[in-house]
């Protein structure tokens, strides 16, 4: 009869371990933001990244096997803030959307990266020409949602629609935002939405978020 071997555990993953992968994983994003944001996806190599992160073209690709996924890993951390709140009851706040804007002057990187990559993405053979069609299509339908409370209650201006003003503010933000590339001193992304969403709703923002508690 043969004795039985003794069972062997299974091998525990330590947590420094796994702790060392993510604070890797997210230093390869951060140089992936910088190198896409100067020469845009197809001129950024995936050895180019390795070497800001200090590690090896094969060890950068154990976390990301092709640039295509690398890119989208950059844009989906770029727009978590934002679609979180795509979800929300009533829809996403258009504060929240003036408050990315604000935010978005002290990484003039994350700007650059969504300009070149949105405007290359328009071909549909892009790798992320369904990522940004999706995202478009998110942020419009919340933030309907939202400005739908202000139509309801006969606060929005003459001649707009929860549609038409969704897609005004966005085109706004999104075109201001290039135009500050080029000059940083005169364009004030926040402030001109500001006074877009006054001239759209007949009260000021905290009073319709107020309204939707």
């Amino acid at each position: 009869m043969t004795r039985a071997e003794p069972a062997r555990a299974t091998p525990r993953r330590r947590a420094g371990s796994s702790t060392k992968g993510a604070a890797k994983r997210e230093a390869i994003l951060d140089a992936a933001l910088e190198v896409f944001g100067e020469v845009g996806l197809h001129g950024a190599s995936l050895r180019e990244i390795a070497g800001r992160v200090g590690v090896s073209h094969q060890s950068l690709m154990h976390y990301f096997p092709t640039k295509n996924e690398l890119l989208m890993a950059v844009l989906r951390r770029r727009d978590e803030r934002l679609r979180r709140h795509f979800a929300d009851a009533g829809g996403m706040s258009i504060g929240e959307l003036i408050a990315v804007a604000r935010d978005n002057v002290r990484m003039p990187g994350v700007i650059e990266l969504y300009n070149m990559a949105s405007a290359e993405a328009t071909n549909t053979e892009h790798p992320a020409h369904a990522y940004y069609a999706e995202f478009y299509e998110s942020i419009i339908a919340s933030n309907v949602r939202y400005l739908q409370l202000a139509a309801d209650r006969g606060l929005l201006r003459d001649g707009w629609t929860p549609e038409s003003a969704a897609r005004a503010i966005l085109g706004m933000m999104d075109g201001l935002q290039l135009q500050w590339l080029y000059n940083r001193d005169d364009v004030h992304v926040a402030q001109s939405m500001e006074l877009l969403v006054g001239a759209l709703i007949a009260v000021p923002l905290d009073t319709l978020d107020e309204a939707r508690k």
